[in-house]
């Protein structure tokens, strides 16, 4: 019997551009809630580097704990993966306070875009303002290297005037 379980669908799949759609309309509502609560303007980006105050679209191994700033939000939806030795994600809410799940990212590395949507309940990666998550990248490799050449799938929302800027306290 085959493991069952959340897979990613690649961008060659209609799948992949549902997942997309609904993650982009939830941080489109998110960013509608905020806005009209606190009477800002907001804008949802993709994630970069420069939000979690990286320089490389490389995600570093191990823990990456991060608190969000006030009226910001965090939507993962998806993996790029380009490293064959980097093979799964773990994702907690607060500081390894609530444990969320798994993402086994090495099949994405043998899809020819490189990247897919987690098919999974992404309704636990939403991150709002204020609130902490951490996120431990693996590497098969020992020692493990300090980076992977792979990048999160993500929407951010913030305020306009934080346009492409740090999102983390």
């Amino acid at each position: 019997m085959a493991l069952q379980g959340p897979v990613f669908a690649p961008p060659h799949r209609d799948e992949f551009y549902s997942i997309v759609g609904e993650r982009y309309a939830a941080a489109r509502a998110e960013a509608a809630k905020i806005g009209e609560a606190k009477r800002i303007t907001m804008r949802v980006e993709f994630f970069k580097p420069v939000h979690f105050n990286w320089t490389s679209y490389r995600l570093p191994t191990g823990d990456t704990l991060a608190t969000l700033e006030d009226n910001c939000a965090f939507f993962p939806y998806g993996i790029l993966n380009k490293d064959e030795c980097f093979d799964y994600m773990k994702w907690w809410e607060g500081n390894k306070v609530v444990y969320i799940g798994d993402w086994f990212t090495l099949p994405v590395y043998s899809y020819e875009e490189k990247q897919g949507a987690y098919k999974g309940n992404l309704l636990g990666y939403e991150f709002r303002s204020g609130e902490t998550f951490d996120f431990y990248v693996h590497c098969t490799t020992t020692p493990m290297p300090s980076d992977v050449n792979a990048w999160l799938l993500a929407f951010v929302v913030l305020p306009r005037t934080m346009a492409e800027s740090k999102i983390l306290k």
